[in-house]
């Protein structure tokens, strides 16, 4: 079986090591493709080997996220014609396997191929004050508390061509299956440069506002870059009320809890978020998993 693995990045360069140290652990780098938002040379510097594809970021407007998972679709269903399985991420979202089978390939493989996309566990992972600070420590060694997610519970394992909603948390015209022994964690909070990623961002929305370049844009299309702070205080509120959930013995409990979950709207299907908001659940990432990332 030969598998693809896609990404999207801007300045985000330890999290590209990151997705690119896990990754070419399952397949080689020519399979690891970088989707080079704005020709950055440090990105192409750290992808060296991997297949980079330039992309131009000449100016932010209303629709860049739905064009950018346009894009981001096109291109994974496009490998299709190459590979077996695309998996498709961004770059803060590592997909780590935790069966029995000798490797996600050969997981993969077993699988039946009964939908058009496979969706891991979704992990936001939740940096808490007892967390471990080791520089040589995994990031889940450091950082083993996380919110069980219904936006990072995404159909990113591709069989199929598919046609993703914004943000890749659901499919148009398409079916996805959950699967106990795939999760995927979202580090977003957890990097050790996060408060200058956020800061570069708010920078940015600060110039675009003076140069009168954001004038006509709504308050919610900045949000997450101009005050990142409101949403991660939600997130963390949301962990502190949430309950644990035992997955001692495997993921199969968070399975069915996001399996209640799952709308199909129309076209569309994905994971209704408030319906785990409203009982949110927390887990502790297994000793035994802790090596994995």
């Amino acid at each position: 079986m030969r598998i693809a693995f896609l990404t999207m990045v801007w300045r985000d360069y330890w999290l590209l090591e990151k997705w690119i140290s896990h990754n070419e652990k399952v397949v080689s780098r020519r399979d690891l493709f970088v989707l080079n938002h704005g020709g950055d040379p440090e990105i192409d510097r750290i992808a060296a080997g991997c297949n980079v594809i330039h992309v131009p970021r000449d100016e932010l407007t209303m629709d860049l996220t739905k064009r950018r998972w346009r894009l981001i679709a096109g291109v994974s269903s496009g490998l299709l014609a190459f590979y077996d399985r695309v998996i498709c991420t961004d770059v803060d979202e590592i997909v780590v396997y935790v069966g029995d089978k000798g490797g996600l390939i050969a997981h993969l493989e077993a699988s039946p191929n009964d939908c058009a996309a496979l969706s891991p566990v979704g992990l936001n992972l939740i940096p808490t004050p007892a967390d471990g600070t080791a520089e040589g420590g995994t990031v889940l060694g450091n950082h083993p508390h996380a919110l069980l997610s219904a936006r990072y519970t995404k159909p990113c394992i591709i069989a199929e061509p598919v046609e993703y909603t914004v943000g890749g948390h659901g499919l148009m015209n398409g079916r996805f299956r959950i699967d106990p022994d795939l999760l995927l964690f979202h580090l977003h909070y957890v990097t050790p440069d996060y408060a200058e990623r956020m800061a570069a961002r708010q920078d940015i929305v600060a110039q675009s506002r003076a140069n009168g370049d954001a004038a006509e844009m709504p308050g919610r299309f900045w949000v997450n870059w101009a005050k990142p702070a409101k949403i991660r205080n939600k997130e963390f509120a949301i962990f502190e009320k949430a309950r644990e959930l035992d997955v001692s013995q495997g993921f199969a409990p968070a399975v069915a809890l996001l399996d209640a979950a799952v709308i199909h709207r129309g076209q569309r299907s994905l994971i209704e978020p408030d319906k785990l908001n409203d009982d949110p659940v927390r887990i502790t990432v297994p000793e035994a998993l802790r090596s994995a990332l």
